[in-house]
């Protein structure tokens, strides 16, 4: 089996996204270091308050479940692409009250804990967007999109919410073409944090390519023979 194998065609794979909606939602809160467990994070999404956590960690499951629904929104609707004004768009949903601001792309510079690599200053974003645009093309789905998540991250657009916002567009792309989404299972945290370090360390993107093609197949596992049944 490999990753071509999760090109289930777009109507299913939106299907499944819907599905599986809530472990999309913990598996990218417990990414951040949300300490919502599953249980949790689907009770509150059906509408339940859960008690014994800040406000400030509901409200960011409520704003990934958000960043979720707008891309499949925008799938469905024909309405994703790879532009600056949607990766702004999403990046407002899921940072909303972490960020420093939202709305465009950051205006200072940054660093990432854990590494010595310096992303580009602000000056420059929107040319480093506008190559990664260029430089990304559907005829090598999903290798493409994982660089496109990859590249996002290192080049950190937004004040807060990178990953989080590089994995809605990956998805995107992904979800437009029919394949199946593609979440990092919230067990595979500290392989995934080590892996990323080392991407940021030396810019090769081959171990965490692989990584995510694993973590592609581990969320469509279930469906893939499945769908005549579903």
């Amino acid at each position: 089996m490999n990753e071509r194998d999760t090109r289930k065609g777009r109507d299913f794979s939106l299907f499944v996204a819907e599905k599986i909606h809530a472990s999309l939602v913990y598996n990218m809160a417990a990414l951040e270091g949300n300490p919502f467990t599953f249980p949790e994070v689907k009770t509150l999404l059906e509408g339940v308050t859960v008690g014994g956590h800040k406000v400030s960690e509901q409200e960011q499951v409520l704003r990934i479940s958000d960043g979720w629904k707008r891309l499949l929104s925008l799938v469905k609707t024909n309405q994703f692409e790879l532009t600056k004004d949607v990766a702004v768009d999403l990046n407002e949903r899921v940072a909303k009250n972490e960020a420093l601001e939202v709305g465009g792309f950051r205006t200072g510079n940054v660093g990432i804990e854990g590494t010595d690599y310096k992303p580009p200053s602000p000056a420059v974003l929107d040319d480093v967007f506008a190559k990664l645009v260029s430089q990304t093309t559907n005829d090598n789905l999903p290798d493409s999109a994982y660089r496109f998540f990859l590249k996002s991250a290192a080049a950190q657009f937004f004040w807060d919410g990178n990953k989080r916002t590089g994995q809605l567009m990956m998805n995107g792309m992904l979800l437009k073409e029919g394949y199946l989404p593609v979440s990092i299972p919230s067990k595979r945290r500290l392989e995934y944090n080590e892996k990323m370090i080392r991407f940021y360390d030396t810019g090769k993107m081959k171990e965490m390519s692989s990584f995510l093609s694993e973590c592609a197949l581990e969320v469509a596992e279930p469906f893939l023979d499945a769908d005549r049944d579903l």
